[in-house]
């Protein structure tokens, strides 16, 4: 099912909602990376309260640290343990509260719950970086009328997520955690004639990641996971001359090329290989794959390439496509089985025809560790409260009204919504909100 951009993908199962909002990331420590602490806090209104706050807390502890169908799970399984998440020391098990807020549930007032909730954890001793590197908010969602599903800072560490009984779904609260990696919406291209140059942006998400409406049975994209550094240099190859690739699965064990990164110009295009022996993620998802960056912005900015007119968008064998303007052709040799030969063209130097092991014929050198690595945000930010200050900063509409204020590390500042099970919006403005959003 295609879904327009700006449209709520809805599911009856769903009717939680998530934002995210920024703060501090935590660095990887020496030995591995650090997990990453979240301060889970209940909010009671004034008006409106958790009926079993017991409940509520045991469901939102399994909802973001449980060994299935978590927060945790997830991504753990995406990262290969790159990056986990553990329980912040507030309350028991991470979770804190219920907080009792003199505040109106109507009107969904986020700046409010926010400022409240961090006062209070203050008085208790509670701060940003000492004690905790992600905020969620979750509060019961009836009597708010949200009017959203979710919101989500780009790059960020808070999160809102309005709730019957301390559940949060794993693909509400997946793609909002995404959005705190600095991940933006991920949707799809047009390009028919597989001349990159004839592109067209479209209305469809890209179904290939939790961030373009593919739900928590795929996995991450190669754009979203070399924008965190979870793939090594070894994994994700920076193409600099023509050359055949041997590659394997995006995702799952084993050793190899995972993703090309191929020069075009300012943009890069990134070719990944998805399913096979990839466990229970991507089952749906075999085949070769490729995206468009623009401008080195991975995280924000990558586009699936399709160059097919109807809903089956596998680079199939023998797939060309060109962007003729920088003399760049990607082929796709072979395909199946969580495996591909793909062959890159630089330049109009045709490539070779014989692949060289897993590194391929031509490949420039590459160094580094074979395991994954993780990284700090994208810009950074080393906020002391993960707000910076509370001026107004732009916010990217997804489905839900919003004012002009996000808690800030450093300025990271795009607001992400969804709805029902998710909703994705238009990247119209992509250019102006990562402006703010550095």
């Amino acid at each position: 099912m295609r879904v327009p951009r700006g449209a709520l993908l809805m599911s009856a199962a769903c009717t939680s909602v998530a934002l995210a909002a920024t703060a501090p990331s935590t660095a990887a420590a020496a030995d591995g990376p650090a997990p990453r602490r979240i301060q889970i806090a209940l909010i009671n209104f004034s008006d409106s309260s958790f009926a079993d706050p017991a409940k509520a807390r045991s469901n939102a502890q399994n909802s973001y640290f449980g060994k299935t169908r978590s927060l945790n799970s997830y991504y753990n399984e995406v990262t290969r343990q790159a990056t986990t998440f553990k329980p912040a020391a507030g309350g028991e098990g991470g979770v804190i509260g219920p907080i009792n807020l003199d505040l109106s549930a109507a009107g969904c007032d986020k700046d409010s719950i926010y400022g409240m909730t961090k006062k209070a954890l203050e008085e208790q001793g509670l701060t940003w970086v000492d004690d905790f590197d992600h905020l969620s908010l979750v509060f019961p969602g009836e009597k708010a009328g949200c009017g959203w599903g979710g919101l989500g800072s780009l790059s960020g560490g808070v999160s809102w997520l309005p709730s019957g009984d301390g559940t949060v779904d794993q693909t509400v609260i997946s793609h909002e955690f995404g959005h705190n990696l600095g991940y933006g919406h991920q949707m799809r291209i047009r390009c028919e004639d597989s001349d990159l140059a004839s592109c067209r942006d479209t209305e469809d998400n890209s179904f290939k990641t939790p961030m373009g409406g593919g739900g928590v049975g795929v996995g991450l994209t190669a754009p979203e996971l070399i924008h965190s550094k979870f793939l090594s240099d070894r994994e994700a190859v920076k193409v600099t001359k023509s050359s055949t690739y041997k590659m394997r699965s995006l995702h799952g064990p084993g050793d190899g090329v995972r993703a090309l990164i191929v020069p075009a110009g300012q943009d890069s295009l990134i070719v990944e290989v998805r399913g096979g022996a990839a466990g229970k993620l991507d089952d749906r998802l075999a085949g070769v794959h490729a995206y468009r960056v623009k401008n080195g912005d991975f995280g924000r900015d990558a586009d699936l390439i399709d160059t097919t007119p109807g809903d089956d968008d596998t680079l199939k064998a023998g797939t060309v496509f060109t962007d003729k303007a920088h003399k760049v052709e990607i082929k796709v040799e072979q395909s199946g089985d969580g495996a591909a030969t793909v062959a890159v063209s630089l330049n109009g130097v045709p490539s070779p025809a014989k692949t060289d092991g897993e590194s391929g014929n031509g490949a420039a050198p590459q160094t580094g560790s074979s395991k994954p690595v993780a990284s700090p945000s994208e810009d950074g930010a080393e906020g002391r409260d993960g707000a910076g200050g509370q001026n107004g900063a732009n916010l990217a509409e997804t489905g839900a009204d919003t004012t002009n204020y996000l808690p800030m590390a450093a300025g990271a500042a795009a607001l992400f919504a969804v709805g029902g099970a998710f909703l994705l919006k238009s990247r119209r403005k992509r250019a102006a909100m990562a402006r703010h959003a550095r």
